[in-house]
C-alpha cells in the first residue's frame, strides 16, 4: 500500500479525537462535573486541576513516535471499551462515584486503543495512566490513609519542638502548647502533599535521565519529602502561635505557609532529582 493510500485508509487522528471528546463528555457530563467541583472545592484534589493539561503535555512529548506507528484499529481496544462501559453501569446503579470515575478513564484508554491500535497505545500508556491521578479516593481508604499520617506527623513534630526547648504535650494527634492547642486534622495529615507532590514527580519523571533504579528511587523519595514538609508546616504554625498568638496561626500566615511549604518540597524534589541525574550520568 503506498503512502498516499494508507492516508486516505487510516482514521484522522483529528476527527477521531474530535468525535471522542463529544461522546465522552455526552455519556459522562455529569461525572465530569462532578470531579470539576471536588477539584476547586476540596484542597485534598485541587491537583486534579492540572492533571489533563500535563498529560496532554505528555502526550504531545511522544507525538514523533505515535506517528511512526500506522494506526490501525484494535477489537482488544473494543472489549477494553465495553468493559469500560460496563463499570460505568455497575457505578450507576450502586451509586458508586469512584467506579463511575474509573470508567471514564478506562473509556479514554478503550477508544485510544480501539481507533488507533496497540502500537500507539503502548507508546501513550503513560500519559494515559497518568489521569487516573484526576480521580479522588474512595472516603473509605481516604480515612484509613489519614489516622496513621494524622499520628505519624504529631509525634514527629512534638519531638521536634521537645528537642528545641519547646513545651509541648501530645495526646494523640493534638499537640498542647503553652496557651495553645495545636490539632492535626486529616486536611495536616501530609496526604495531601503526598499526592500532589505524587503528581508531580510522576510528572517531572519524564523529563530527566535518571536510569530505572534512579527513577524508582526518585518516586520512592515523594513519601519521605511530602512528611518532612508537612511537619515543616506544623513547626510553623506552632511557632506563629508562640511569637503571634492563635489567630496569627490559624489565619492568612497559615494559608500562606502551607504553599511556601510546598513549594519548598517540590524544589527539594527537582533538586534530588537532578542530582541523581548526574550521579547517573558520572557512573555511566
Amino acid at each position: 500500500m503506498t503512502d498516499s493510500s494508507a492516508a486516505r485508509t487510516a482514521p484522522s487522528v483529528g476527527w477521531m479525537a474530535a468525535v471522542s471528546s463529544v461522546l465522552i463528555v455526552s455519556a459522562y457530563w455529569f461525572v465530569l462535573a462532578g470531579l470539576a467541583r471536588q477539584w476547586l472545592d476540596d484542597p485534598n484534589y485541587t491537583h486534579g486541576l492540572f492533571v489533563v493539561p500535563l498529560a496532554l503535555l505528555l502526550a504531545w512529548r511522544r507525538r514523533d513516535r505515535v506517528a511512526a506507528i500506522a494506526p490501525r484499529t484494535s477489537w482488544a481496544g473494543v472489549v477494553f471499551l465495553v468493559l469500560s462501559a460496563v463499570v460505568y453501569v455497575v457505578g450507576i446503579a450502586a451509586a458508586e462515584l469512584f467506579l463511575m470515575r474509573i470508567s471514564l478513564v478506562g473509556t479514554v484508554v478503550g477508544l485510544v486503543w480501539a481507533t488507533q491500535g496497540t502500537g500507539r497505545t503502548r507508546v501513550l500508556a503513560w500519559p494515559l495512566l497518568f489521569l487516573l491521578l484526576m480521580i479522588p479516593l474512595p472516603y473509605l481508604v481516604y480515612y484509613r490513609l489519614t489516622f496513621p499520617l494524622q499520628l505519624q506527623s504529631s509525634a514527629l513534630t512534638g519531638s521536634i519542638l521537645s528537642w528545641a526547648g519547646m513545651p509541648v504535650l501530645r495526646e494523640g494527634n493534638v499537640l498542647r502548647l503553652e496557651g495553645y492547642s495545636l490539632e492535626v486534622v486529616t486536611a495536616c495529615s501530609g496526604l495531601r502533599s503526598i499526592m500532589t507532590l505524587g503528581a508531580m514527580a510522576l510528572f517531572l519523571v519524564e523529563f530527566m535521565d535518571l536510569g530505572r533504579w534512579g527513577r524508582l528511587f526518585f518516586l520512592v523519595l515523594v513519601i519521605p519529602v511530602a512528611v518532612a514538609a508537612n511537619s515543616a508546616r506544623l513547626l510553623l504554625t506552632a511557632v506563629i502561635s508562640a511569637v503571634s498568638g492563635p489567630e496569627a496561626a490559624e489565619g492568612f500566615l497559615h494559608g500562606v505557609s502551607g504553599t511556601g511549604v510546598f513549594m519548598l518540597g517540590l524544589a527539594a524534589l527537582i533538586v534530588t532529582g537532578k542530582a541523581i541525574e548526574w550521579l547517573s550520568a558520572r557512573r555511566a
